[in-house]
Formats: structure tokens, C-alpha cells, sequence
């Protein structure tokens, strides 16, 4: 209930953690970069990418 009751992990948990939040962060990153470009090529279409505004 207290601040003083929660403890820090140890140094070698906190950076399995880390490294494993990071591995996680990566690749929602790459699939969220990577889908665009997977779309474009499965529709097949000759035509470039382009946004009018």
C-alpha cells in the first residue's frame, strides 16, 4: 500500500524486460510500416503511390 513496501527488480530482470518491451515496440513498428507496401503489391496495380490533398 505504501511506496516504501514496493521493490525494484534486480538490474538483470528490469533489462530482460526492457529488451523484450523493445523487441515487442520493433516489430509492431516494422508491421505497421511494412503493411502499406504489402497492400500495394498484392492489389497488383501499375499505378504509384500518391496522395492528392
Amino acid at each position: 500500500m505504501f511506496l516504501g513496501a514496493i521493490r525494484r527488480p534486480d538490474k538483470a530482470a528490469a533489462h530482460r524486460q526492457l529488451k523484450t518491451h523493445l523487441a515487442i515496440m520493433g516489430a509492431v513498428i516494422a508491421a505497421i510500416r511494412v503493411t502499406p507496401i504489402i497492400l500495394h503489391l498484392l492489389t497488383k496495380e501499375k499505378e504509384e503511390l500518391r496522395l492528392e490533398l
